[in-house]
């Protein structure tokens, strides 16, 4: 495997003095900057993370990706993301740790990424609100800093059951690009199943046929719901999760082209080099050279 020098960071590397099983976290986003100076470079997290933002501008980094950051921003990252950030010194707003194993402690059958924002590879990370919808949410935020804050009796269940009405809320508001309208919604559990099974199997280099098989569908119809929902093949997001996972050990990792074309699964290195500069125009090497 290959060995990064990218951190990652769990929760309690936030709460050093706390107690270690704590699964939970949240702040305000000035706090948390000016407490945790570590976090500037970038890094990954094994949690769940929610960012708002209320004030201040920047840009904020996932995956190699850049974003706008201001007022109205909500950003939604899952564990393995790497990201960093550039925030203006007025920076302000409100940042959200959690863990699968806190929300499953109340909610045993219910998975985070069954909320499309923690959809990685079908959205886009970063949520616009208005005023209005932003006043609507600052009541459960409130709730939400007020429990963690007092540390009272069943305070798990009660930060647990805030946490699910805040994404219940978030999940009303969120709202896809034009392009992932119409019939999307129907067909969300299949590309939310879809994306788990990539994520297990890009290394493999397997067919359509093999995804549509695993979820009971034809590789025709995996290809129209993925085309109509996303403007991409079935193909292009397996690609996309390939070329990902090349950028990050380019940047990240300690190894040569050629060691991480065999990590991905391509042991003939020309046709990874040929992939590589297809899809970003650019030689493995001179990336990593880029991105340093």
């Amino acid at each position: 495997m290959a060995k990064e020098h990218l951190p990652i960071y769990q929760i309690q590397d936030f709460e050093a003095k706390s107690r270690q099983d704590r699964y939970f976290y949240v702040s305000s986003l000035s706090d948390h900057l000016q407490e945790h100076l570590f976090i500037r470079r970038p890094h990954k997290h094994d949690f769940y993370i929610i960012l708002f933002v209320t004030q201040g501008k920047g840009t904020h980094t996932i995956d190699f990706k850049s974003y706008g950051v201001g007022p109205g921003a909500v950003f939604f990252l899952t564990p393995g993301q790497v990201h960093s950030w550039e925030l203006s010194s007025d920076a302000e707003g409100l940042i959200i740790f959690f863990t699968q194993e806190f929300y499953t402690k109340a909610y045993p059958h219910r998975m985070l990424f069954d909320f499309p924002f923690f959809n990685a590879l079908l959205y886009n990370p970063v949520l616009q609100i208005s005023d209005t919808q932003q006043d609507a949410l600052r009541p459960i935020l409130q709730l939400l800093q007020q429990e963690y804050r007092q540390a009272g009796q069943m305070r798990d269940v009660a930060l647990s059951r805030y946490l699910d009405i805040l994404l219940i809320e978030l999940t009303r508001i969120f709202r896809p690009d034009e392009a992932m309208k119409g019939n999307f919604g129907k067909d969300l559990a299949l590309l939310q199943q879809l994306e788990r099974l990539i994520d297990l199997h890009y290394r493999e280099h397997q067919p359509v046929a093999f995804y549509a098989e695993r979820l009971h569908v034809t590789p025709k119809h995996l290809n129209d719901v993925c085309r109509n929902a996303l403007g991409k093949t079935t193909k292009d997001l397996i690609q996309y999760r390939t070329l990902l996972e090349a950028q990050r050990l380019l940047v990240h990792a300690d190894l040569t082209s050629s060691q991480i074309a065999a990590e991905l699964g391509y042991f003939d290195n020309t046709y990874f080099f040929r992939f590589f500069k297809k899809q970003l125009g650019c030689t493995p090497e001179q990336f990593r050279a880029a991105n340093k």
